[in-house]
């Protein structure tokens, strides 16, 4: 299996009705078998009980499409805190996979769907292999964590290159220092893909659907000094 999600920072300004109509409109423009076009959407989405997050979920005609999506709450208190937490997102899981299919997926659809949510990163998780790798690199992951200078958040590092992800201007030069120009630069002939998207880079950095998980640190051990990234 594989999930795409697409994360957002919450506009304080913007009510999650605004958010949801936005949304909506780019997702119609979406190519098939994403798009929303010809489905029948789901109203606005209430808050929970908690108050804090609405949730909204579609229903794709093809059985091996889930989505699931949610804001947080637009209180100032509330998103004060700089941290991935507090992230809209929505995510599509995909059930099954052949080659044609999922290069299809990372390669033209994927990029579509960042653009629709207006996302600042957006991950490609495989499998269960984030949960194997950091258990495997626990102990380097213990050690970022206790340095002064580093903050380990999802809007501030990046941990564990993805087979796709995306990364706006901010997240770039938070995590690695420098613009998508030079991962650009850095990454260009050593991944199937990589590439502006927006203010930020759409990376590819595997494409096979029999990825192993030797293969995924293997390509996370080439790849994370090239950027900078431990």
């Amino acid at each position: 299996m594989i999930d795409l999600f697409v994360y957002r920072r919450p506009a304080l300004q913007q009510s999650v009705e605004d958010r949801y109509q936005e949304i909506t409109k780019k997702m119609l423009l979406v190519d098939q078998p994403f798009g929303w076009q010809g489905m029948k959407l789901p109203p606005t989405p209430s808050f929970d009980e908690d108050g804090l997050t609405a949730h909204f979920e579609v229903s794709y005609p093809s059985s091996n499409i889930h989505h699931h999506g949610y804001f947080h709450l637009r209180d100032a208190n509330y998103l004060s805190e700089d941290r991935a937490a507090k992230d809209d997102a929505m995510s599509f899981s995909i059930g099954q996979r052949d080659q044609p299919q999922y290069s299809n997926i990372l390669l033209k659809y994927f990029p579509q769907l960042v653009a629709a949510f207006d996302a600042y990163r957006a991950v490609a998780y495989f499998d269960n292999y984030v949960v194997l790798y950091y258990q495997t690199y626990a102990e380097a992951l213990k050690k970022l964590r206790t340095r002064p200078d580093v903050n380990v958040n999802g809007r501030n590092n990046i941990f564990t290159l993805h087979p796709a992800q995306y990364w706006d201007a901010e997240l770039c030069q938070r995590a690695m220092g420098y613009g998508r120009d030079e991962v650009i630069k850095r990454l260009t002939g050593k991944v199937p893909l990589v590439r502006p998207l927006m203010d930020g880079v759409y990376v590819v950095f595997n494409d096979n659907p029999d990825l192993t998980f030797d293969e995924f640190c293997a390509y996370n051990d080439r790849l994370k000094p090239v950027l900078g990234l431990q």
